[in-house]
């Protein structure tokens, strides 16, 4: 009685699964220049207290891998755990974001994201489990490097729009 038209939802459905890999992707970019931006304002802040560069990766490193990383090996573990961490939360903020959302918005809800981020990671987990003094990053230093962090995330539409574009040609 009725046609069959389920093949004319099978493009519409795998257009709408290319658009969450896009949204995703686009965040795991923003998410990772963003942990590389927290980095690098980590190294700056620490040699301008007069630490070593890997500093702040090392203490977190010690922290989060006690047991699985020798002690040389530190400040990489806190480094990849950064990347890593900061990468997860770019997809996940590109898939609530997707494209749908103003800049204003995406700057904003990236900001959000970022403070967010610090309270959990800094405010929750570092402080709560009764670190000392020395072990525990400076709290200005961590809530600036995830402001940088929320701003990098407000990045999001110019690298979703370039990865929807696709590969242009240069002239």
């Amino acid at each position: 009685m009725f046609a069959d038209v389920s093949f004319l939802m099978q493009p519409l459905a795998r257009t709408k699964r290319r658009d969450l890999v896009y949204c995703a992707l686009a965040g795991l970019e923003t998410g990772v220049l963003g942990g590389v931006l927290v980095l690098g304002w980590w190294a700056l802040s620490a040699l301008v207290a007069g630490q070593p560069v890997w500093a702040i990766p090392a203490r977190l490193g010690a922290y989060f891998c006690r047991g699985v990383v020798s002690r040389n090996e530190f400040a990489v573990a806190g480094v990849a755990l950064q990347i890593s961490s900061a990468g997860t939360i770019g997809a996940l903020f590109g898939l609530a974001v997707r494209g749908y959302w103003s800049l204003q918005r995406v700057v904003l809800f990236g900001l959000a994201t970022g403070l967010g981020w610090h309270y959990v990671g800094y405010e929750v987990l570092l402080r709560t489990v009764g670190l000392t003094a020395y072990s525990v990053p400076p709290r200005r230093t961590m809530l600036m490097g995830h402001l940088l962090f929320g701003l990098s995330l407000g990045m999001y539409r110019r690298f979703l729009g370039s990865l929807q574009t696709g590969p242009r040609a240069h002239a």
